[in-house]
């Protein structure tokens, strides 16, 4: 008798096992077989929960959100709004082997011409939110959109370049860059001013 399917469980692993397949190999590689080999079956581990390759790309995101919204709030946890904001944006880094892998994933994923335009909006989105909500109490309304282009730009600047020279953007460099650019704007002073 097989065991009843886990459908949380095989998400979790279809998405672990397609972040390893895009850092390690790129797009190409990543397809419902490869995904079911890396599970030892038949490809019916991936369709049953993807029917699609284009249900895959969804869902894969779709993993990358729902991690966002559960690991944020509570590293923010009891946090004031500058020190929150920071938090996001070093938790932006690929600070952590698993960060790496992550986001050489999702850079090569947005790489796709099949996923791209689509994939990258939803994440651009979704960034974009994250940061406009963590900036929007420390600044005057009329700051808040230049200032999330700029800390998108920022952490953008700092991924790309940690993913594609990783030994010369080990942690310590990523976060201090990223604090003299926080310096450098002035983030602090407009602060306090408000």
């Amino acid at each position: 008798m097989s065991r009843p399917l886990d459908p949380v469980q095989r998400r979790l692993d279809i998405a672990h096992i397609a972040i390893k397949i895009l850092a390690d190999r790129g797009p190409g590689a990543l397809t419902i077989k490869a995904i079911a080999d890396e599970l030892g079956g038949s490809i019916t581990l991936v369709t049953h929960i993807y029917p699609t390759r284009k249900h895959l790309l969804a869902g894969l995101a779709e993993s990358f959100f729902e991690q966002y919204d559960a690991e944020l709030p509570e590293l923010e946890a009891d946090a004031v709004p500058i020190e929150r904001l920071r938090i996001l944006l070093e938790w932006m880094l690929p600070l952590s082997e698993n960060g790496w892998v992550q986001e050489r994933a999702r850079v090569v994923l947005i790489s796709d011409a099949e996923s791209a335009a689509e994939l990258a909006s939803q994440m651009d989105q979704k960034m974009r939110g994250l940061i406009e909500n963590h900036v929007s109490p420390l600044v005057p309304s009329s700051q808040v959109q230049p200032l999330v282009d700029l800390l998108r730009i920022v952490i953008n600047g700092i991924v790309l370049s940690c993913v594609e020279h990783r030994a010369d953007w080990p942690p310590e460099r990523q976060v201090s860059v990223l604090h003299d650019a926080l310096e450098r704007i002035g983030l602090l002073q407009m602060a306090s001013a408000t």
